[in-house]
This record gives structure tokens, sequence and C-alpha cells, in this order.
């Protein structure tokens, strides 16, 4: 009988990298959203999937092929109605995930507040690159493969990018916890998700009922420089393997701009070729040789598959370099991501002028939450702009993020600061631009309605016509 799924909710990354993973297992997939949009388009095009927009009633099957909803979709929706209404079998994401492709798999999870696209974009790359053939899932474009999702061979590992976020309407759990993982990477655990997570206690809760699902053989590899996380992995009911770049941890960062230098577990230093800039991305991937290294401990032939580790999409991506002028694309959207991000510029162009553009989008970053974290995390920058600030009035006056005070803040600082429309920043930039080598960052987690792209083609027809 053929296997069939649908997908409502299919146009975002990681709900169209598992479309493609089902199909890959066997699946027939079908799917809907409101609209469908890059990169998503293009993963389910080559994937021969084809959507059906706007979200109606009608998308949605009455013949009892099952039904996967995703978390944006709730009470009142059309087509959750509609599913309700057919009778249909409804799952979650991460539960239909667990229930018909984890089954028997050695689940390698990747959880923390950040990094964990790129860290699970860089251990499926290691294990592929020593000829494990590991499946992954991760909600990024990873640009060492052609699409974020790979079921592999059935006794490889499986890689999981692990999102604390909830799983559906009707499961407020988060995600990772349907994973059970056999190794465990977890990074850096600070609040995020005020939406989900009320306190800074109720997002803990989740990360320490997900160490409880660990087995005795499991593995932890965990931040070691981060007191949360080294608080939460010292419940680990399994073995534990600590990373960081202070002293007392069993992988340990070496400092150096240049390569990727580290100390192993056995006192010797290494190095190795790694092109990706800033050291939070260097902590990430040495996150990543002591997970794999856990399944395949040849550390040289895993050095040589990280020197050819490319990133993914959207993280520090350059949008334009040109002599001059250089435009990066982010994704941060936490004020420790902002300052990691900005910190690699500066390593990567220490002597260029820095603008810092960043769209308030997140439920954590609309609120007034970080409003104190928010001009420590831009004060290396030079000029700041801070674009449209996403639903805002979804926001209680009280709870917004007050960007008044965050620009004087800065102000004080040393840093000149603005805030304007997302469709006005292009333009602006462009008037800022008088032959000093400057380096553009943008930061969202979002689409800042196309702003970057905007800019680059203006830059393009303007200046380099």
């Amino acid at each position: 009988m053929t296997k069939r799924v649908f997908l409502s909710g299919i146009g975002g990354i990681g709900m169209a990298n598992l479309a493609v993973l089902l199909k890959e297992a066997g699946f027939e997939v079908s799917g809907s959203d409101g609209n469908i949009y890059e990169p998503a388009a293009t993963v389910l095009r080559n994937a021969g999937i084809v959507p059906r927009t706007p979200y109606s009633a009608e998308n949605v099957p009455t013949d009892g092929t099952p039904i996967i909803i995703g978390n944006a979709q709730s009470r009142g929706h059309v087509e959750v109605e509609a599913a309700l209404d057919s009778g249909a079998v409804l799952y979650s994401f991460p539960d239909f995930l667990n229930r018909f492709i984890l089954a028997g798999r050695h689940s390698v999870v990747v959880a923390g507040t950040h990094g964990k696209s790129s860290t699970t974009a860089c251990l499926a790359h290691l294990l592929e690159s020593v000829g494990q053939n590991p499946g992954f899932l991760v909600g990024a474009l990873p640009l060492n493969f052609p699409v974020g999702a790979k079921l592999g061979h059935a006794h490889a590992p499986i890689v999981l990018e692990g999102d604390e976020y909830d799983s559906a309407f009707f499961d407020k759990r988060s995600k990772f916890l349907h994973y059970f993982p056999r190794t465990l990477l977890l990074g850096t655990v600070e609040y995020d998700h005020a939406d989900i997570f009320a306190t800074p206690d109720d997002m803990l809760l989740s990360f320490r009922r997900l160490i409880n699902l660990l087995p005795r053989s499991g593995r932890l590899v965990y931040a070691f420089d981060c007191a949360t996380t080294r608080e939460l992995a010292s419940k680990a009911p399994c073995q534990t393997v600590s990373v960081g770049a202070s002293e007392g941890a069993e992988w340990r960062l070496l400092e150096d701009s240049q390569k990727l230098r580290y100390r192993s577990p056995d006192g010797q230093t290494r190095k190795c070729d790694f092109r990706i800039p800033g050291r939070h991305n260097r902590m990430n991937a040495v996150m990543s040789l002591a997970a794999a290294s856990e399944i395949q401990p040849e550390l040289s032939a895993l050095e040589s598959g990280l020197s050819a580790f490319r990133g993914i999409r959207r993280r520090f991506e350059t949008l334009l370099a040109e002599p001059g002028l250089t435009i990066y694309d982010d994704f941060a959207h936490h004020p420790t991501a902002i300052a990691a991000a900005i910190q690699a510029v500066r390593e990567t162009h220490p002597e260029c002028r820095l603008i810092a553009v960043f769209e308030p989008r997140s439920n954590t970053m609309v609120r007034n939450i970080f409003q104190k974290e928010i001009p420590v995390a831009f004060s290396h920058a030079d000029d700041v702009i801070f674009g449209t600030i996403h639903r805002l009035e979804r926001i209680p006056p009280v709870d917004r993020l007050d960007l008044k005070t965050v620009i004087a803040d800065l102000s004080n600082l040393g840093v000149r600061a603005v805030q304007m429309a997302n469709a006005d920043i292009p333009s602006y930039i462009s008037s800022l631009l008088n032959g000093l080598p400057t380096v553009v960052l943008f930061m969202s987690n979002g689409s800042f309605d196309g702003a970057p792209q905007v800019l680059v083609e203006k830059i393009i027809s303007q200046y380099l016509a």
C-alpha cells in the first residue's frame, strides 16, 4: 500500500526539508501553504513536490491521508479546522519523524539557544566525509549538500537539529523531546522564545527533560563555558564530554583567528583549516569534532572533512563582495548571536566601517526582555540601523522593545543609530557609502522584506554596472 502524507505549512524551510526526507523514505508527499517563497520553493521543485496555494479547506485530503500540521497553525486556521472535521490522523512534524523515520536509528540531536543549524550541518558533513552515510535534518540549507535533509544508511546515525520551540497547537512540548537522542550536543543555553516559555525556568524544564531522555549508554557533548549548560549537564545519566575555551574543558578551543586550533582530550594541540569566520563558528566546529569522534575516532580524517565545510545559507552569507564594500546576511536574532556576528566581521574586516542592520522580529526581540543587552550587543558597530518592528501591534505597550531608549544608549556608547521602515533601508545605506571601506551586516530571522537583496541590486545598478 502506498504511504501518503500531507504537510500543512510545507513552505517553511524546515517543513520543506522534512518533505524531501519523507519522499526519500518512500512516502507520497503533498502539502500546502499560503505562499511558497525561496529557498523552500526551489527545494520542493527539485524534489518534484508541487504544493497547493493558498491555504484552503479544499487542500486538505479526505481519504484518510495522515496530516502533519505545522506549528505556525492554530485553532481557527482554515486547514486546521478542515483537518479536524475530516477525522484524519494528525501529527506534529517531530512526532511523525520519530514514529516513521527514527525507529532503530542512532539519533544525534543538536540543541541549545545558538548555533544549532550550523552545528547540525557541520556534524552531518563530517560524518559524510568519513564514509558514515548519515541521515540528517536541519532547518536551513547546508552549502555542502543539495538540500537540508537526507535519509542516509539505515544503520548509520541520523543528525537532527533539536529545536526547543513547541511542536504543534495540540502538542506544546519542545520538538526535541520527540527525538530520544543517543548522542546529544548541547550548546549555550540562554532565555529565548518568550511567546512559548513564560519564564527562563519554563524553558530550562524542557532542556532538563531532554537530558533525561538520554540512555545510560549515551553521550552528552556540552558547552563547558556556559554555566547554565554545565548545570544541565551535571544531571546527565550518561557519560559527558565537555567542549569550551576555558581551562578544564576536555576539548579546548584555543585562540587563533586564522586557523582552527584546539587541544584534544589526549593533550595534543592540533590545527586545521576552517574557512568560516568567528569564534562562535570555531566553537561549533570543535563541538562537531568532539561528537563525530565518538562515532569515528580518526581525528585526521575528520579534520580533513572540516576544512571543506562551507557553512549554511544565511549564516554570515556573503551577498556582495567588491573592493571597498562587502554585504553579509546573517540569521542572528538574539543579543549573544548579534555580538558574535559583529565580532566575526571585526575579525575578518578589522579596518572597515561596520554598518549593522537589524530587524527586531522574533517574539523575544520585539519585547523589552533584552532592553539593556541590545545596546551592548551592538556596541562594536559604527552605525546601527533598526528596521521595522515585526507585528508591533500584537505586543502590549508595557512589554514592547523601546527602540528610542536603545538608540539613546547606543549614542552614549559612541555608536550612531537610527530606526526606519525596512523599505527605506537600502536608500539610506546607499547614502552612507562615501568611498570608505565598508561592511554591511544584515541580521534577522526573517526576510527583512527583501531589503538586503534590494540593496545589492541597487549597488550593482548604480555603482558596478
